[in-house]
């Protein structure tokens, strides 16, 4: 059984196919990395070579026209690696693996991806991702009817590899929104579909007059994917919901109610709420 360590510095993995949805998590990681000292490891199974669409202006900070397919493709594998780096350097995320996987389009379809991508590769190297870190939950994005094909495909095979490396561990998917998302495909877990998820709120107010809150680290986060074109325009959601996907047993649930509550005891002892005298 993996059990959330006494000390309370859990371990994490965030499984995820583009070098930037990471940001879809990014106040709940930072707060654990920052604040309660938690390993935190990220796996990027593309290298988000298909998103070159919205690049206009990285063009010029690049001196590339990354507009054009064919340089996208030959070079943006090395610059959202860098930029995913300089994300995680800020989430304070402890290593990030790179799988090389094709990031070959846009879809809403599992099984193109699945097609794509080196899948049995794939799951071993998870696998043993898994094994070798004793991770005590893992975060997958949540697939719905119209997540992102890539986003499905890995939280798909984050399943699969965890049944096989460590079946106890729990899996959440998670879905950044202002309102309750469509919940998770059943085919992926239907007992999450029936349950309600955890919510990390980033609109907590703190500080100063308490005139900040979590959105600050996700911008932070969104402005350092320049590649990404879209990435700082985006509105910010308001909060971070996890459902737990698997294993669906009361334990389960248990230990993750006890990450979060462990976080929110250690934030409420660290952000300070002060105004001027």
């Amino acid at each position: 059984m993996v059990c959330v360590v006494a000390s309370g510095q859990p371990r994490i993995l965030v499984v995820q196919a583009h070098p930037d949805d990471e940001t879809g998590c990014a106040a709940f990681l930072f707060a654990l990395a920052r604040y309660q000292h938690a390993v935190v490891d990220i796996c990027v199974v593309t290298n988000g070579e298909a998103g070159y669409r919205y690049s206009t202006l990285a063009e010029q900070l690049y001196r590339l026209p990354l507009t054009t397919d064919s340089v996208a493709r030959a070079h943006l594998p090395r610059i959202r690696k860098q930029e995913m780096l300089q994300s995680a350097e800020l989430l304070g995320v402890r290593t990030v693996f790179f799988l090389d996987e094709r990031d070959h389009a846009y879809n809403q379809n599992l099984d193109e991806t699945l097609g794509v991508w080196d899948t049995a590769a794939v799951r071993r190297r998870l696998e043993r991702i898994i094994t070798e870190g004793r991770y005590d939950l893992a975060i997958g994005l949540l697939p719905t009817h119209t997540t992102h094909g890539g986003h499905k495909a890995a939280t798909y095979l984050l399943l699969r590899a965890v049944a096989i490396a460590a079946p106890q561990m729990p899996v959440l998917g998670v879905a950044a929104s202002d309102t309750l998302p469509t919940v998770v495909l059943e085919s992926f877990s239907a007992g999450a579909a029936q349950s309600s998820p955890l919510v990390f709120d980033r609109t907590t107010e703190f500080g100063f007059n308490q005139r900040l809150n979590w959105t600050a680290v996700v911008r932070w986060v969104a402005a350092v994917h320049r590649s990404q074109g879209l990435m700082p325009l985006s509105p910010v959601a308001a909060r971070e919901f996890y459902w737990l996907l698997s294993p669906q047993t009361a334990d389960a649930r248990q230990r993750v109610e006890h990450v979060f509550a462990q976080l929110q005891a250690t934030l409420g002892t660290h952000l300070p709420h002060y105004a001027r005298p």
